[in-house]
């Protein structure tokens, strides 16, 4: 397979929270160290519309992320999971979550009381993204928006079993992994179970937990 710029990373054991997460990144051969250095951090956090301040400090938080298992920001220790680098990063900006919200369901939760979860194609630096095991099911896994680019494509920063990844997904193409235009990659291949399924087509929601 070919390497791809900003793909998730090897195949996991299990991803984001529980340990028993049926979603896996597909196998692609490891990116070089310096794609993962401050340069591509500081990418992440400069796209060409510059986000909102409180998106540019969460989209920071996260970024600095990118590699380590440890959701450690501030001097604060947020545990294990993806829920864990979205409500740092959330606090980091500003906008802390309630303490009792701990996980991708209650993200969800959370954001749909708020009335903040939409079904749109657009995404921006800094919006909460959440994904199920499988198609169809429910919020399992959340993850941030560091960039979305002209096409659509947003870079998701996004902490699984091995630590805190990159991954593509586009809501304009959910069921490819390719613009059939242009042969560009839009999403990320995750593993479910046996099948292979573009990241898109595990999408249950995006919101603007920062406002």
């Amino acid at each position: 397979m070919t390497a791809r710029p900003l793909a998730a990373l090897v195949a996991l054991a299990a991803a984001c929270s529980s340990g028993r997460s049926a979603v896996r990144p597909a196998p692609r051969e490891a990116r070089p160290p310096q794609a993962r250095d401050a340069d591509q951090a500081r990418r992440d956090a400069a796209p060409a519309e510059a986000p909102r301040p409180e998106a540019r400090r969460a989209v920071e938080a996260a970024s600095a992320l990118v590699g380590r298992r440890s959701v450690v920001v501030g001097g604060t220790d947020w545990g294990p999971g993806c829920a864990a680098l979205v409500r740092a990063s959330l606090d980091r900006a500003g906008r802390p979550v309630p303490p009792e919200v701990r996980d991708a369901a209650q993200l969800h939760a959370l954001a749909e009381r708020r009335g903040l979860l939409r079904n749109g194609r657009r995404m921006q630096a800094g919006d909460v993204v959440f994904l199920a095991d499988r198609p169809g099911g429910r919020a399992a896994h959340a993850g941030l928006v560091a960039r979305a680019e002209p096409d659509g494509t947003a870079v998701v920063l996004h902490r699984v079993a091995r630590g805190v990844v990159r991954l593509r997904l586009n809501l304009a193409w959910p069921q490819r992994t390719n613009d059939p235009s242009t042969g560009r990659l839009v999403n990320d291949t995750l593993h479910v179970g046996r099948e292979s399924l573009p990241a898109g087509s595990l999408v249950v929601g995006v919101a603007d937990l920062l406002r």
